[in-house]
């Protein structure tokens, strides 16, 4: 069970949820950071703290990151007798959240971790949140959390060079009911064409009909301007949804530039996944004494929501393995990053996916005694049967959700 005491959480479990997977993400970074880097920076562009109850901030971004992060350097220490430098850099703008942020950094800094408050708008202290970037070792890795209040603090031609850094991971949050909810309003379209980068963007969303379609090409469109505007190789997403209705509340969009991170977000997913729908099942039942109950608490809702993802990755992952060279076989961790790019979808799904594939491909692992393939090995896909798998990416394109 997660370490938080959800009375800090009431009417926002939402955050409960994100909480517990930054708690599930951040020591496998930075283990991962640990064995190839000396330092880590920590970014966090919108920090407040927002709606915090406990008195030590445990409740918060910030708080969880700290805790965990310094956690984290102990276990590299005993472990492995590893030194890892961490920063952590916080802006907050508005003055009494900064106060409040500020005391925190005063309190909790320490010389192994040391922490940075800013004051003012994030875009506005780039430079400023560089030079204490640069202050944390030789070329850090960093790692930027930006869960903005709206999208006009986070215009993607500013955030490219910031996090076109190869060694940068970056998490942001995209709100649902922001995220298409002026779309035909003409004075917004400057605001859009900040939050792509890419003017085509808004045409194309305003040629599709309202309803979950456009949300979820909007998330994809924003991905992709990830992709081409800030150098990522991989992005992949999660859900956050409502704790009392059947409806998304927002998207966590992640992005990386290795394979073994998507790897490790969608493992803290994945057990977040059933966290959320825990939650979600004890406030519907509002009289259960406890909390995570051993029966599946999988809402129908989000069971449509994972088949609809799944059909999804597993159209993109044949899509892949047709646009390859016929004479060549495909790296898995390309198909696995395809198919990982969809919220509630694991890496079970993918090998499921493969296995239905047979015998139009095959699998072929690298070394023995391995079970299943992993996109850290130099595993590889076969394409046996080009006109099997076409025929199974077209009976597929026909039964995907709308």
């Amino acid at each position: 069970m997660p370490e938080f005491d959800l009375l800090n959480y009431q009417n926002r479990e939402q955050a409960f949820v994100k909480h517990s997977l930054l708690r599930q993400y951040l020591p496998e970074l930075a283990y991962k950071i640990g064995a190839k880097w000396d330092s880590l920076a920590y970014v966090d562009g919108f920090a407040g703290p927002w709606g915090t109850r406990d008195p030590e901030h445990k409740d918060s971004s910030f708080g969880v990151a700290y805790e965990t992060l310094h956690r984290a350097q102990l276990g590299l220490r005993d472990r492995w007798k590893k030194e890892l430098a961490v920063q952590m850099i916080l802006v907050e703008r508005r003055k009494r959240a900064f106060v409040r942020l500020n005391q925190y950094a005063t309190q909790k800094n320490r010389p192994e971790l040391p922490i940075k408050a800013i004051r003012g708008r994030f875009i506005d202290n780039i430079p400023l949140i560089e030079t204490q970037i640069r202050a944390v070792g030789k070329n850090p890795f960093r790692f930027v959390l930006l869960d903005p209040k709206g999208w006009a603090d986070i215009p993607m031609q500013t955030l490219g060079p910031f996090l076109g850094a190869r060694s940068c991971e970056v998490l942001i949050t995209l709100m649902k009911r922001h995220i298409v909810r002026f779309l035909g309003e003409e004075n917004r379209a400057e605001s859009y064409h900040s939050l792509f980068g890419r003017n085509e963007v808004l045409e194309i969303l305003r040629n599709i009909p309202e309803g979950p379609e456009r949300v979820e090409r909007a998330v994809r469109e924003y991905c992709r301007s990830l992709r081409r505007l800030c150098g990522f190789e991989y992005v992949s997403s999660a859900v956050i949804l409502e704790p009392t209705k059947e409806q998304i509340k927002y998207f966590l969009v992640y992005a990386s530039n290795h394979a073994r991170g998507v790897e490790v977000f969608k493992a803290a997913e994945n057990k977040v996944s059933k966290i959320q729908d825990d939650l979600r099942h004890d406030i519907k039942l509002e009289g259960q004494t406890e909390l995570f109950a051993l029966e599946d608490t999988a809402s129908p809702f989000v069971r449509r929501l994972h088949q609809q993802y799944s059909d999804r990755g597993r159209e993109k992952v044949i899509q892949r393995l047709l646009a390859g060279n016929p004479d060549a076989d495909t790296p898995y961790s390309q198909l696995f990053c395809e198919g990982m790019a969809f919220p509630l979808v694991s890496p079970n799904d993918l090998v499921q996916w493969l296995k239905e594939l047979e015998p139009a491909i095959k699998i072929r692992m690298d070394g023995k005694r391995r079970q299943k393939p992993s996109p850290t090995k130099n595993d590889r896909v076969v394409v046996l049967d080009r006109k099997l798998l076409s025929s199974k990416h077209s009976r597929g394109n026909r039964n995907l959700l709308s």
